[in-house]
């Protein structure tokens, strides 16, 4: 099986709860990628990120690529709000 591709973009601002609501309101979703030794703030797009769910789930290996560089992660942890169908936030570790 190939492995899924989720883009993302790098998140330097507006952090905390009310910055997550926005993030979520404009189709995207906010997410952490804990690399070797540091911690990016990300987020990407959540029609896509759909996608990617369809043959990925918790533990599952997917490549996100960030700043033109890609990164092999395995999904961590996947926040949902079960009564939206809304997925709210995705941990991400690097391998």
């Amino acid at each position: 099986m190939a492995e899924q591709i989720i883009e993302a973009t790098e998140r330097t601002e507006d952090f905390g709860s009310a910055g997550t609501r926005r993030l979520l309101k404009t189709g995207r979703i906010p997410g952490v990628m804990y690399g070797k030794g540091d911690v990016k703030h990300i987020s990407f797009c959540a029609h896509a990120f759909s996608f990617v769910l369809r043959k990925a789930d918790k533990g599952s290996k997917v490549q996100v690529t960030l700043d033109g560089a890609v990164h092999e992660c395995v999904i961590r942890e996947i926040q949902e709000d079960l009564v939206k169908g809304q997925i709210k936030h995705v941990d991400f570790q690097e391998v």
